[in-house]
């Protein structure tokens, strides 16, 4: 009897964690396959970069002379600020207070147009990217889909201050690498928090500007941080929080995620304003459970208000991004 009994202990103990083990190994499956789809959107709009930038360095005539500058298309507004109409161009363009325009800046201005056509291609083709603008050594953008980017920049300023240009800025070109902002910053154009994967564009071994393609980090939060009910975050290689649903914000009691507001014009880089570090976190047990997950641990266990949670962990390695999921 008492033999009967210990084998039935023993069977239900190893059915019991068989069962406990199987449930961990879905929740961390569940979170790979997420974490890959991830991925596999970045690098989708990367290789979409890389093949815009070859396009421009190959196929765009920069060089090709401008015998008829086209008033009809292109403006001053406010005399000192060009731009185009939208019914003139799929694109918008902007270039900051200059004394003269040069013979070549004209060639950059005209010949670009060229890449309207193919930038409407590239958004249409990738679900994520919200635009694609071509930035020159002038500081002259033509950006697209079409926005009017005086509402937000209201005023000359400089566009080659900004953190893409700077990061792309005399870099070396490569057929298949492109420079990643991985944490989220204000768009000047408008379209509130942004990533952007940014190529160098060299024209006869020339540089001459950059390729920026951005992802708003609103498309990223609802496509993959909706739920009302799954507990999920990311965060940079160091632990800074990206993007988390609301509950995994309300479980660990950090600041919801708020879209930046245009109340003015965007002068200089702003980067999001509540982007706490998990490993600085209040709660000892979450800060312990987070470094360890970041020094290679797939799975831990934290304390909340005496609840315990399992948090699990999975990389993006596009963006060297850390996912993480919470079970309760």
């Amino acid at each position: 009897m008492k033999r009967s009994f210990y084998f039935l202990l023993v069977f239900f103990s190893v059915l019991f964690s068989c069962s406990s083990e199987q449930e961990e190994d879905l929740n961390l499956k569940h979170l790979n396959y997420i974490a890959n789809n991830i991925n596999s959107d970045l690098i989708q709009i990367k290789n979409e970069i890389i093949n815009l930038s070859s396009y421009a360095q190959h196929k765009i005539p920069f060089d090709r002379e401008i015998n008829n500058w086209p008033s009809n298309k292109y403006y001053f507004k406010n005399g000192e600020i060009l731009s185009s109409k939208y019914e003139n161009s799929n694109s918008a363009v902007y270039l900051p207070f200059q004394n003269e325009i040069s013979n070549q800046l004209k060639k950059n201005i005209v010949n670009s147009e060229l890449l309207d056509t193919i930038f409407k291609r590239s958004i249409e083709r990738n679900a994520l990217l919200t635009q694609v603008y071509f930035l020159d050594t002038n500081s002259f953008l033509r950006i697209y889909p079409f926005v009017d980017v005086h509402s937000y920049l209201k005023g000359s300023i400089d566009l080659r201050e900004f953190v893409p240009y700077q990061t792309a800025y005399n870099k070396p070109f490569l057929d298949d690498n492109v420079y990643w902002i991985k944490r989220p910053f204000a768009d000047p154009y408008g379209r509130g928090w942004i990533i952007a994967c940014v190529e160098p564009l060299y024209y006869r071994e020339r540089f001459i500007g950059i390729i920026s393609g951005n992802i708003t980090l609103r498309s990223l939060q609802e496509k993959y941080f909706s739920s009302d009910t799954e507990l999920m975050l990311l965060a940079d290689a160091e632990g800074k929080s990206i993007c988390y649903t609301k509950q995994a914000a309300k479980i660990i009691n950090i600041p919801i995620l708020r879209e930046f507001q245009y109340f003015k014009p965007v002068t200089k880089d702003i980067f999001t304003f509540t982007s706490p570090s998990l490993t600085l976190h209040k709660n000892a047990d979450l800060r312990k459970a987070i470094k360890s997950l970041l020094k290679g641990e797939n799975k831990e266990i934290f304390y909340v208000d005496n609840k315990k949670y399992i948090i699990y962990k999975s990389y993006i390695k596009e963006t060297n991004w850390v996912l993480f999921k919470i079970i309760n």
